[in-house]
């Protein structure tokens, strides 16, 4: 590399490497937030209509029980009721059938509806509506009481709040890219200015910041894609346990209540990744102050050999 000092010249690859990296580890951080929205997206979509005998995305049901009608061969039953986010449904996969019968659980009053969709005789369920005996062992245990969980608003807060602050941290993104002037620091009282991280000064002060000024903004911002991700898993599972244990403590045999598989997969995956996303932010952070350091020992520098006084917040 003619014209440039010896020192520089050999480490001139290394910082365009650390840049490279930086830059890789920083689009792979937005991947992830884009997954952890699709995710959200199809825990509001699974359960939302039938198709060809099948509820739309059944596999990722937060909890599924058996029911209605007893198998003529075992303990167990035919029907499978699913718990979604946003819907109560059911499958009959030998007579290929399912059906979505109320946006939120109200037990018995759904099994019954159930019941009538799959032609099964009133008097399974007699004892629910008149003093009269149920045929049914299944809807007999659920005469002793009326269920309804009592988390709906909170659960429908918890997942729109967690796209609401996706969205927030994405546009704030957006912002350190081309108007970074704009995320200056409004606080009012001095004790919450002492605290902030957003950054003060001028437009041109602030639009030359360095990037690794940006880089601990990230590590104040992102962690609350975690906490979204965190709220509506956290909201849904517990849903999800208060009609499990109450279907459990029926007492009936081949009801075999259980928390969805892929509910639980697709939530991991989901809060897995907003940690991962905080941890490329670190590694990202770490490569920066490094380089800032070999920089400010005129190790790396410009084309000139000398420092370089700003940097892109990319």
């Amino acid at each position: 590399m003619k014209g440039l000092p010896v020192e520089t010249a050999n480490h001139a690859p290394r910082r365009d490497v650390r840049g490279i990296a930086r830059a890789i580890l920083l689009l792979l951080t937005y991947a992830l937030a884009l997954l952890v929205c699709i995710i959200q997206g199809l825990t509001l979509y699974a359960g939302s209509s039938v198709e060809d005998g099948r509820i739309t995305l059944s596999s990722l049901s937060i909890v599924q029980f058996d029911g209605i009608i007893p198998s003529s061969t075992s303990d167990s039953y035919l029907v499978r009721i699913h718990l979604f986010f946003s819907s109560l449904g059911y499958e009959h996969p030998s007579a290929s059938t399912a059906g979505v019968v109320s946006s939120w659980p109200r037990l018995p009053h759904d099994l019954m509806t159930i019941g009538e969709q799959l032609d099964v005789p009133s008097s399974a369920w007699a004892c629910l509506v008149s003093g009269s005996e149920c045929t049914s062992p299944f809807y007999r245990a659920f005469r002793s009481g009326y269920f309804d969980l009592p988390t709906e608003t909170l659960t429908y807060f918890g997942i729109y709040y967690a796209f609401f602050f996706i969205g927030v941290v994405l546009l704030k993104e957006i912002l350190i890219s081309v108007r970074p002037s704009w995320l200056r620091c409004r606080c009012y009282f001095g004790f919450l200015k002492r605290k902030c991280s957003c950054p003060r000064g001028t437009r041109e002060e602030i639009e030359a910041l360095p990037s690794a000024f940006w880089d601990g903004y990230r590590m104040w911002l992102w962690p609350t894609m975690a906490f979204a991700a965190f709220t509506p898993a956290h909201l849904q599972f517990l849903n999800g346990w208060v009609l499990k244990t109450h279907v459990n403590l029926l007492g009936l045999e081949g009801v075999n209540a259980r928390f969805g598989r892929g509910f639980v997969v697709m939530q991991a995956v989901a809060l897995g990744a907003s940690f991962v996303a905080i941890g490329f932010l670190y590694l990202r952070k770490q490569l920066g102050s490094k380089a800032d350091w070999m920089e400010q020992q005129g190790v790396l520098g410009g084309s000139d050999g000398t420092k370089t006084k700003g940097a892109s917040a990319v």
